[in-house]
């Protein structure tokens, strides 16, 4: 198991283990007693996609389509697909010997393009000298997942009697209050979490659950904020 460096809402703090939690697994597909299963196929080669054909053909190509059928290549078309390899294509289609540098776009809330820069090495801030902390943004349960869209959660393990005791504690808080808290990294603690170097930047939300003398601490992670259309 992994750590992760968190203080509570009394400044203590100290290294827990986390894992993630392995979505159920899909039930079995079936058509009567036979299972169904996906499998890959290709669909037409390099060139006989539509911007191969229209550089060839040009103002013929509609008539083509309709009278000879030249995006179906016969050889290639059906063949199933067992293994493939990523590989980076020019605005040519020519294959890149060498991969591109990457560009990062920012977009604003309309979608629109407002920057490109190169990005930035990120690195991770989980385990740093500084905690994960509390934030002072907190949501009842019912409001936190309508307006933010989970889509990991972790679960903060103890390793011995004191982080048992204070991985409990923070549960019991949240439950009984039936809140979840958000946390922060960084210097002033609200920097997003990011759990690996140059990984996504995560919200996260601690949500406590408390029966008897068991706990269980998540960590809901979300990046995706949901907002009304105005």
């Amino acid at each position: 198991m992994r750590k992760i460096h968190i203080s509570d809402s009394n400044s203590k703090n100290t290294f827990v283990h986390f894992a993630p939690i392995k979505a159920p697994s899909n039930p079995v597909r079936a058509f009567r007693k036979e299972k169904v299963f996906s499998k890959r196929f290709l669909l037409s080669g390099e060139n006989s996609d539509y911007e191969s054909l229209l550089s060839k053909y040009k103002d013929e190509l509609p008539n083509l389509l309709l009278d000879e059928d030249p995006e179906l290549d016969f050889e290639l078309i059906g063949r199933p697909i067992e293994k493939t390899n990523t590989v980076f294509i020019n605005k040519k289609n020519e294959i890149m010997k060498i991969a591109p540098n990457w560009i990062e776009l920012i977009f604003d809330k309309d979608g629109n393009e407002k920057d490109r820069r190169i990005p930035e090495d990120k690195l991770s801030n989980i385990t740093d000298e500084l905690p994960i902390r509390f934030t002072k943004l907190k949501l009842k349960r019912k409001d936190a997942v309508r307006k933010f869209v989970f889509s990991r959660t972790l679960q903060l393990w103890h390793s011995d009697g004191l982080t048992f005791e204070f991985l409990f504690n923070i549960a019991k808080e949240l439950d009984e209050n039936d809140e979840m808290m958000l946390l922060g990294g960084g210097e002033k603690g609200k920097e997003p979490l990011i759990f690996q170097n140059n990984g996504l930047p995560w919200r996260a939300f601690l949500e406590g659950r408390v029966q008897d003398d068991a706990y269980a601490l998540l960590m809901r992670l979300s990046n995706l904020e949901l907002k009304s259309i105005s």
